[in-house]
């Protein structure tokens, strides 16, 4: 018998969530992961695109409770175990390679999720702000291999016209002093900038997000250190080792939820042990059915290039 057909009879007794809660956990689980975009109303990013919510599937997480710690500002920070992994993973990357200035960073990544299709490939085309570009899905190949010539459905680039008038923040931008850097995250979060359009929740949890996303992204070796660092600042933030990404990876994964008695949302950052790269991101809402909404990412390419739909 399959998993699935384990956890379907395990919650046979149970009742099942109402429709509304469960397009309330759809709709706060796609907004987590999803990269920061330009949404125009007549274009809205497919459904399928930054990783799915849909039926219940794995159960189980990791509970930690740990002493809270205290950054030097006088602001509740990340547990002593977390901040430990970030200064570790700071000091990692100062030591990282170089990366040259580019107009758009290219991400393949694998999605897993329950309900149909359950596994796919994305390609996405990021701005220098985190904003969407260009971006599809297409069938992920036997193994987690996504071959990018596989026909896929795909969002066109979006014409400077179309694009919406929130502000922006070029990364190229973002203070690489761990406290300038902190203070500009929580800025831009108060003001929208950097943030999906549909992004809710409080400005711990709104930094935190994006700076899952600007993980995934190539960046300077001082910025990415500094993102480290900062993310040892935001309250909440705890550790758990030994999660997985959408290939079965095994990481430490950095996890904040969203800290609302209504709202379960857990998000997790998971990064490859010793090196601290940046592996995939996982979301999680336990809505009351038999298991928990789940759902994985891997990432499996990330470049910086001069144009939308060029791959390295």
């Amino acid at each position: 018998m399959d998993e699935m057909a384990l956890l379907r009879e395990a919650g046979a007794d149970v009742a099942p969530p109402t429709d509304a809660a469960l397009q309330a956990g759809r709709d706060r689980l796609a907004a987590a992961a999803r990269p920061a975009r330009r949404r125009p109303p007549r274009l809205r990013r497919p459904a399928a695109l930054g990783l799915l919510a849909a039926a219940a599937a794995v159960a189980g997480a990791a509970a930690i409770t740990m002493a809270q710690v205290v950054a030097p500002d006088g602001h509740g920070s990340a547990t002593a175990a977390a901040a430990e992994v970030l200064r570790d993973a700071a000091a990692t990357a100062r030591g990282g390679p170089p990366v040259r200035p580019s107009a758009y960073s290219y991400t393949r990544e694998l999605l897993v999720f329950p309900g149909e299709p359950g596994r796919q490939c994305e390609e996405t085309w990021l701005r220098r702000d985190g904003s969407l570009a260009a971006g599809g899905t297409f069938p992920e190949r036997r193994g987690g291999h996504c071959d990018p010539h596989e026909p896929g459905r795909w969002l066109p680039s979006l014409r400077d016209g179309d694009a919406d008038r929130r502000p922006h923040a070029d990364v190229r931008t973002l203070p690489t002093v761990p406290s300038a850097l902190r203070a500009r995250l929580y800025s831009d979060a108060a003001h929208g900038r950097g943030q999906n359009a549909d992004d809710k929740g409080p400005r711990d949890q709104l930094v935190f997000n994006r700076i899952g996303r600007l993980l995934r992204m190539p960046l300077p070796p001082e910025l990415r250190a500094a993102l480290f660092q900062t993310l040892a600042t935001v309250p909440g933030v705890d550790v758990v080792r030994g999660e997985r990404d959408a290939l079965g990876r095994q990481g430490i994964a950095l996890a904040r939820s969203f800290g609302d008695p209504g709202d379960t949302t857990r998000v997790e950052i998971i990064l490859a042990p010793g090196t601290y790269r940046y592996l995939g991101m996982k979301a999680v809402q336990d809505m009351g059915a038999p298991a928990p909404l789940t759902r994985l990412s891997a990432l499996l390419t990330t470049a910086a290039v001069t144009t939308p739909y060029q791959r390295p």
